[in-house]
């Protein structure tokens, strides 16, 4: 794997086919887990429409209906990570924010991660520069799930399961925590050389680490 670089006027990294699959794995479960608990259209949520055969541009356009009921908070923490609460201190405002905004927040979520898996299926990927911060928060998006299934909250944690990760690898053990604790690293070592990669031609605000909860 070779982190992002600037190259012809798009950000390129090197991830061979094993690594491609492994990335587009994670970007297909958190599609799923957005889908899954879109409310039903009939209680006032934007119908995304039926993927259609032979489009390559994803599903047909919504058709939006205005959501007039309260949206609860998903029961999913993961999802809830994804799409959270605009108020801590305030349920009122939150339930009134995410009435309005929820909808429109998942479904610009859904075409980012639809992007960058197919993006994912050539060689490379390839960003264009004008895609590049939403593809930084397309990985966010992958980190975050990830560290909600984990229970990362710091860098410390992060630090922590992974030094644990390595450990259990050479014991010889094989199981699903560690892999799940690897990918979450490569996938922020992804992130971090898209961004700095962006930094270095000032795409990007002041440089800084993108933690965990980012």
């Amino acid at each position: 794997m070779r982190g992002f670089r600037y190259e012809s006027g798009a950000y390129r990294a090197e991830l061979d086919a094993g690594e491609r699959e492994v990335v587009a794995s994670v970007v297909a479960n958190v599609v799923e887990l957005l889908e899954g608990e879109r409310p039903d259209p009939a209680d006032g949520s934007p119908d995304a429409g039926p993927e259609v055969p032979g489009r390559s541009e994803g599903p047909v356009a919504p058709v939006w209906r205005l959501r007039t009921e309260p949206v609860p908070p998903p029961d999913d923490p993961a999802v809830h990570r994804l799409l959270p609460d605009a108020s801590q201190d305030d349920p009122a405002v939150a339930a009134e924010f995410r009435r309005l905004t929820e909808d429109d927040l998942r479904t610009a979520k859904l075409a980012r991660l639809r992007w960058l898996w197919t993006a994912l299926q050539d060689d490379g990927p390839v960003v264009p520069a004008p895609q590049a911060p939403a593809v930084a928060a397309t990985l966010t998006d992958l980190r975050l799930v990830l560290a909600e299934r984990l229970g990362i909250r710091t860098d410390e944690d992060a630090d922590r399961l992974l030094r644990a990760a390595g450990r259990r690898r050479r014991h010889g053990a094989d199981d699903v925590r560690a892999y799940l604790v690897t990918v979450y690293d490569a996938l922020t070592w992804l992130q971090e050389s898209l961004v700095q990669a962006m930094l270095a031609r000032g795409d990007l605000g002041p440089p800084g680490r993108v933690g965990p909860g980012d």
